[in-house]
């Protein structure tokens, strides 16, 4: 299963539609919040409220699928360092955690916990420049790549 996964659009939801053009075997679409949306103008992707939503009631999701379950907050409530990541996914059975707020994409593999930050595809604050990720999963592997906005026009 292919997963796109966003965050931090701040109104500038356009961007979704050209994602999902680019990847059109994409199964599951994820938003970690700061959409500044209502969750319906977002479909299909599910979404999470951030601290700039106002519209979108949901401040956590757990979505099992199959052998994984993926915990999505924005996370702006939260210290969002690796150990504590980790532990809040594990407290709620998740092997994969996903969230937003910083703008900065990451991924890392920490305490047998999948921790990603698809960064925004529309507002960066790194180098790197404007992100999002794709998650490819099955039974026995999660596979997990930041992708560069520019790197695909």
């Amino acid at each position: 299963m292919e997963i796109l996964v966003t965050s931090d659009l701040h109104r500038q939801v356009d961007i979704l539609a050209t994602l999902m053009k680019r990847h059109p075997q994409a199964q599951l679409f994820l938003d970690a919040g700061d959409s500044e949306r209502h969750d319906f103008e977002l479909e299909p992707f599910v979404t999470v409220k951030g601290n700039c939503d106002f519209f979108i009631k949901n401040k956590r999701r757990i979505i099992p699928l199959g052998n994984h379950q993926i915990y999505l907050f924005h996370g702006h409530f939260f210290p969002l360092n690796p150990n504590s990541l980790a532990a809040l996914a594990k407290k709620n059975h998740c092997d994969i955690i996903i969230h937003g707020h910083t703008h900065r994409p990451y991924y890392l593999y920490h305490q047998g916990v999948h921790i990603l930050c698809p960064g925004s595809p529309v507002f960066p604050r790194t180098k790197l420049g404007a992100t999002y990720a794709l998650i490819y999963l099955t039974e026995a592997e999660v596979i997990v790549k930041i992708m560069k906005v520019n790197d695909e026009q």
